[in-house]
């Protein structure tokens, strides 16, 4: 192969490593692991992990943490090796396994498969042969992803200021979509307030981990994990809470949290963010990929400031101002109100997609039992008008996708 050809693979391997945090694992024997590294340029070797093991001794759980894909060696004669790669395939479910084996005949190769592999190298190892079954895999695996579940809404709910009932609207939206779920996938909240999440205790939910154990895991980012760290409420609204320990808030990884975004979007039927007030680079992210922003705001000269210095803020950054929908929580519906429903239209040159009635005593009620409001009353303005902005959110959804 010429060595443009090889360039060429280093440079898309290398920007695998880079954007999507691939790391390759290979287990094999002294002899053939020094064949490999003597062939390969050290600008490459950072996007792999070289383990000697002769080809029938285990391997420990640990080399598989963060990997993205494992080579090793198989010794077709050696049933101890090939008994090795089930014992992978079953502990590691989620790493794709490439066998390097030497001689191997056309059925032995379609053995390995049945066995779940999911290409073949031969040894001595060619270090170009090497790369471009690694870039296959990872396309094979990515397309396999893309092709499945639709990508649900993401909906990033964001406050005007602290304490105007967001996290509220948020969990009580993400109820509403749960009911109105018809994939058959359900809806997930995430509570992305690493200093004073409360989403857990709203909904009265005890996951068993929260946000942090999702974050920095790279390869092991998977379904199984997932659901190891969220809990269900009744209603089946599926929860990730925030740490039970306060977080800096720039110690998230962009990259992680996206990724995290996007395999919610292929598991569930509708994903909410539970946003926190500060804004960071990761925050800025999450609302770019959003369809719909939910910008709470209260009818007050204060919280009305800072919306419009959030929309400016959005603006700023590219984020499309229809998919930024303005949401009026604690609206006194009196004759003679101060602050009007058109007026917060004027003073943020924004239209607004609903209000939502104050009723203090009946949420505050709800929430110190880690209920939904209407589970402590069906019938309530606050209910009505959150199944109404629900409704309105589902409508627009549609009207793009038409």
């Amino acid at each position: 192969m010429a060595m443009g050809t090889y360039d060429l693979l280093t440079q898309h391997l290398k920007a695998e490593a880079l954007h999507k945090s691939s790391r390759i694992l290979i287990v094999a024997s002294p002899a053939n692991l020094a064949t490999f590294t003597g062939d390969t340029g050290a600008e490459l070797m950072p996007a792999f992990t070289l383990a000697a093991h002769q080809p029938s001794e285990p391997i420990a759980d640990r080399l598989f943490i963060d990997v993205s894909l494992a080579v090793v060696e198989v010794d077709l004669d050696d049933r101890s090796s090939m008994n090795r790669i089930g014992v992978i395939r079953e502990r590691h479910p989620h790493v794709p396994v490439v066998a390097a084996i030497s001689g191997a005949s056309l059925s032995l190769v379609r053995t390995l498969v049945r066995e779940g592999i999911s290409d073949v190298v031969a040894l001595p190892f060619d270090v170009n042969e090497l790369l471009q079954v690694s870039l296959d895999v990872f396309a094979r695996r990515e397309a396999a992803q893309d092709s499945g579940a639709t990508l649900a809404p993401l909906v990033a709910v964001a406050r005007s200021i602290g304490g105007c009932g967001a996290t509220s609207v948020a969990t009580h939206l993400a109820a509403d979509f749960a009911a109105h779920d018809e994939s058959g996938r359900g809806t997930v909240i995430v509570d992305l307030d690493l200093q004073f999440g409360s989403v857990a205790d709203f909904l009265g939910v005890r996951p068993h981990g929260s946000i942090a154990d999702l974050l920095g895991t790279q390869g092991r980012l998977d379904e199984e994990l997932l659901r190891s760290v969220c809990a269900t409420t009744a209603g089946g609204v599926t929860v990730i809470a925030a740490p039970d320990s306060i977080l800096p808030l720039e110690s998230v990884d962009t990259d992680d949290l996206l990724r995290l975004i996007q395999l919610l979007r292929r598991q569930f039927g509708y994903v909410v963010l539970d946003l926190p007030a500060n804004w960071t680079n990761w925050t800025l992210s999450t609302v770019l990929a959003a369809n719909s922003v939910v910008l709470v705001v209260e009818l007050s000269i204060g919280s009305l400031h800072q919306a419009k210095r959030r929309l400016e803020l959005f603006r700023s950054v590219g984020i499309d101002d229809r998919n930024v929908e303005i949401v009026v929580n604690r609206a006194e519906k009196r004759l003679f109100s101060t602050i009007t429903l058109p007026d917060v239209s004027s003073t943020l040159g924004h239209s607004v997609l609903g209000s939502i009635a104050l009723e203090a005593p009946l949420v505050s009620t709800a929430q110190n039992q880690g209920r939904l409001v209407g589970d402590v009353q069906r019938k309530s303005k606050f209910v009505h008008d959150i199944a109404e902005i629900g409704s309105q959110l589902r409508i627009r959804w549609l009207t793009k996708n038409a």
